[in-house]
């Protein structure tokens, strides 16, 4: 076991009184555009907070030149000149494409992939790349050759999640007030929960992606961003839309307040045999009190509603096998012959050799796994549903050494699912789903509120949202 689990606990918290002060991204913005301060300004003080805070979190993987990339954008562009970061698993100029992993050589991208182009459209200033696991398989960036594991700003003793963990470490702790993200299996919301903020899982096709997983049977992956308000997150698809739109889908708009009274199901249940944790359901049950008091309609949903049943937990391991294959071999022959594999943390190795083992159970597992989306979208029209509130996730937040990858890999797989028994429907069905903030636990760590819906239909999920942080105002970590 790592020795990290005796970490003395802290709150790194970066907010101070510079050009940034507490400002979210949109205040950023506005500011920048009516003159308070520039763009060099804003990301020199982001750059400061970052590189304070850095040594207690563990967010930062590589940096680009100081002053980051600049915006690439238009001057009206919605995000022009705010500070930001990239996970690094994402192609952006002058940044290794690591993985998260120390097998992959550190050789700078010299061009970005879509994904980094729509993220600059918006306007943003990247500064770094942000931590994360191992090709982002696992629920907590922690490491088996012994690198320093990644953690949560409210509490340093903990967990930031993952795979999404910088992004979510920098801006919990207020050193950017938004960053990239991307969803595999919960990997933006997993960390938006236990860190006290807005991450939203797009529907699939919403957003650019890269280009390699559009072959994949199921394409689980979707890209995003990690916030402190709604109106960041709304913010940033209205602006991601402008640069690309898929015509399949209905434009999302920018959202920005609460809507129409909605017909909301509420699922209690786990797609796993470990259930909910009593500390995570228990405040999002007196949510859908509240909700249902300012007029909403709530009714309860279960997982035979959605004709899941728990085969889906055996179908989405065996694909998260073959992912890894996939994520492994394509790194390694982009890497022409610069590949370690001796590097390889144990989880992955292990996630390889389980691939191997289960790949004749894959075609039925695929099969099973398509049909998913179908059964998702015709529960909604069943049950006459706008959206889905569940708790986001299953289990409070761990103490770091929870999830060490050196654990034995039942142990670390049963930890893990125990943890994640909700988050993974929705990048198998394709739907879109936002955490949001609902409190804390008996820790101190914050917990998370999940609303998932229909495809398309991220406009009603972002109107739910608001209306939890008009009831429940967020918690900043300088307050």
């Amino acid at each position: 076991m790592t020795t990290d689990i005796t970490h003395t606990a802290t709150r790194a918290n970066a907010v101070t009184d510079d050009v940034l002060g507490t400002l979210d991204a949109t205040g950023v913005a506005e500011a920048i555009a009516a003159g308070a301060f520039t763009a060099q300004e804003a990301a020199a003080a982001a750059a400061k907070r970052i590189r304070t805070v850095d040594p207690e979190v563990r967010a930062v993987r590589w940096w680009l030149p100081d002053g980051g990339a600049g915006p690439q954008a238009a001057r009206d562009a919605a995000f022009y000149g705010v500070p930001s970061a990239i996970k690094e698993n994402t192609p952006h100029a002058g940044l290794p494409t690591t993985m998260g992993s120390a097998a992959l050589p550190q050789t700078p991208e010299r061009r970005n992939g879509p994904v980094a182009d729509q993220l600059a459209a918006t306007g943003v200033n990247v500064l770094a790349s942000t931590a994360m696991p191992e090709f982002g398989m696992t629920a907590s960036a922690e490491f088996g050759d012994g690198r320093p594991s990644t953690r949560n700003a409210w509490n340093t003793g903990y967990t930031a999640g993952g795979s999404s963990s910088g992004a979510a470490a920098l801006v919990a702790s207020g050193a950017l007030p938004i960053a990239h993200g991307n969803d595999g299996g919960g990997s933006i919301r997993i960390p938006a929960s236990l860190n006290g903020l807005v991450g939203l899982k797009p529907t699939r096709g919403r957003m650019a992606g890269m280009p390699e997983l559009r072959l994949l049977p199921v394409n689980v992956v979707c890209e995003g961003v990690l916030t402190r308000t709604v109106r960041d997150t709304a913010r940033y698809v209205a602006a991601a839309e402008r640069h690309r739109r898929n015509p399949a889908l209905p434009p999302v708009g920018n959202v920005r307040g609460a809507g129409r009274r909605r017909r909301i199901g509420l699922v209690t249940e786990s797609v796993t045999d470990f259930g909910i944790a009593g500390e995570c359901l228990t405040p999002v049950l007196s949510l859908a009190d509240e909700l249902a008091d300012r007029g909403h309609e709530v009714v309860e949903l279960t997982m035979a509603d959605l004709r899941i049943d728990g085969g889906f937990v055996d179908d989405f391991l065996h694909y998260w096998g073959l992912l890894t294959a996939v994520e492994v071999g394509a790194t390694a022959a982009a890497s022409r012959g610069r590949y370690d594999f001796g590097a390889l943390d144990p989880v992955t190795r292990s996630l390889l050799r389980s691939g191997r083992r289960s790949a004749p159970s894959i075609p039925g597992a695929i099969r099973r796994l398509r049909a998913v989306t179908g059964n998702y979208e015709r529960m909604f029209v069943e049950r006459g549903v706008d959206a889905m509130l569940s708790p986001t996730m299953t289990s409070p937040t761990p103490r770091i050494g929870y999830l060490d990858p050196n654990l034995p890999f039942g142990e670390f797989m049963s930890r893990t699912i125990a943890m994640v028994g909700v988050t993974p429907l929705n990048n198998v069905s394709g739907g879109p789903a936002v955490s949001v903030p609902c409190g804390f636990d008996g820790d101190g760590l914050p917990l998370g509120a999940q609303f998932a819906g229909p495809a398309g239909m991220e406009s009603t999920l972002l109107e739910l949202a608001y209306e939890v942080e008009e009831l429940r105002p967020f918690a900043r970590i300088d307050r």
